[in-house]
């Protein structure tokens, strides 16, 4: 049986697909890929970095460095998630937290870059908290809010108290696209029928006093009536609305998620996909604000029975793409379908993703079964494209890496230049 790199290596895992040479980069297009109807969108290439990013559960683009950030294990016994960055081909993965007097110690990710790509905010666990599982980036108990440059500077945004049977924590925080507000979801201390407890979201205003960074104006919001799950996605690009996903009717079970919006004021919740039955999770903006993409097992649904890990033995999923208003839906991938080229031979499921600055691709981290609850994880890269394609092309797995444009350089230091461990805003 094939496995999913066997396949993804066949669909032709070049880096040098038409119309781009670096993943994220501009091409020679017109731009408006966007404005198609979701009919004319297809998948394209299935790309697979030459140098593979593994084991992550979260990822970010920033379409400032075009650097991807995720959350992976450290390296070593230790398990403990971790925030690395790694350009779109793989090249050069570096660990972000090394400075931090908590690194290898406790759970970080759930990683987001701030607009101006200097620095990101992330979520770790609270230290002495003796709960791996819990404290896992995307569940999130007993965790509180990071904002770092990578450089040795480390500022903590949120201090919770959390216990065993009230947790509080942070999964999921993502900037404003001005880059003056935070959202995130997480746990708020209050019980619940879900096996994750109660969540929330939660925004707040990013400030500067004296320099530091802060939170300010903290508000906690629950949409629909579930309040047994929601993970928040972010701003749209025009900062007017919030996407999240959660189970918004009462007595609904955590797992019975849809994909919503709420206007920035926490009010009047949009229910876009509206499925009972159906789990729809990990949704993110197009850059331009006109597409949202998602995840959902519409069609594949099976019949969990409320226990947390009940998901990662029985999910499949694929990626599906619908206007910004909810309309016209339409499954992009059909990795789990026999027969068709996007095929792995196993059951798969996709989880976070994150389109590339140009709009044309979409970075999705894809998760095959393997004994045990933690099934493994990679990235793949999904070159999207006008009309049903002919052919996928045969390519060299391992094809020479394209030169990466260099950054433009940073506004020359104030005399003196900056301390060690500061941060320039």
């Amino acid at each position: 049986m094939k496995n999913a790199r066997q396949i993804v290596n066949r669909l032709g895992l070049g880096l040098v697909v038409a119309g781009v040479g670096v993943f994220g980069q501009p091409a020679d297009t017109d731009g408006g890929l966007m404005s198609l109807r979701n009919r004319h969108i297809f998948i394209h290439e299935i790309a697979r970095p030459a140098k593979s990013i593994t084991g992550l559960d979260s990822i970010d683009w920033s379409p400032v460095n075009n650097r991807l950030l995720v959350g992976k294990p450290g390296r070593g016994r230790s398990g403990y998630y971790t925030v690395w960055t790694t350009t779109p081909e793989g090249i050069n993965q570096q660990t972000q937290l090394n400075d931090w007097e908590n690194s290898g110690k406790v759970h970080s990710g759930s990683a987001t870059w701030h607009p101006k790509g200097k620095f990101f905010v992330f979520s770790s666990q609270k230290p002495r908290v003796p709960d791996a599982m819990h404290t896992k980036p995307l569940i999130g108990w007993h965790t509180d809010m990071y904002l770092a440059n990578g450089e040795g500077y480390f500022a903590q945004l949120t201090n919770e108290k959390s216990t065993r049977k009230a947790p509080k924590g942070v999964t999921n925080p993502s900037f404003s696209p001005d880059g003056t507000k935070l959202v995130w979801s997480g746990n708020n201390g209050k019980t619940s029928t879900s096996p994750w407890q109660q969540k929330a979201m939660f925004i707040g205003d990013f400030v500067q006093e004296e320099g530091k960074p802060k939170l300010t104006n903290i508000r906690e919001f629950q949409p629909g009536q579930g309040r047994n799950f929601y993970e928040a996605y972010g701003f749209s690009p025009d900062s007017n609305r919030i996407l999240f996903a959660a189970n918004m009717e009462k007595g609904s079970a955590w797992h019975d998620m849809d994909i919503c919006a709420n206007d920035r004021r926490e009010r009047n919740p949009i229910n876009f996909t509206h499925s009972p039955g159906v789990w729809d999770r990990f949704a993110t903006y197009s850059p331009d604000g006109r597409k949202i993409v998602w995840t959902s097992n519409k069609g594949m649904e099976v019949p969990f029975r409320n226990r947390s890990a009940d998901w990662r033995l029985l999910l499949k999923s694929e990626l599906w793409i619908m206007d910004a208003d909810g309309k016209r839906p339409k499954q992009l991938t059909f990795f789990n379908k026999i027969g068709h080229p996007h095929f792995t031979g196993q059951r798969v499921f996709l989880g976070d993703s994150a389109f590339s600055p140009d709009g044309t691709s979409v970075a999705v981290i894809l998760y095959t079964p393997r004994r045990g609850h933690e099934p493994e994880s990679e990235v793949v890269i999904l070159k999207l494209g006008e009309g049903r394609p002919a052919r996928i092309r045969e390519r060299d797995p391992k094809p020479e890496i394209p030169k990466i444009k260099k950054p433009a350089p940073e506004p020359t230091e104030p005399k003196g230049g900056k301390k060690p461990g500061s941060i320039i805003w």
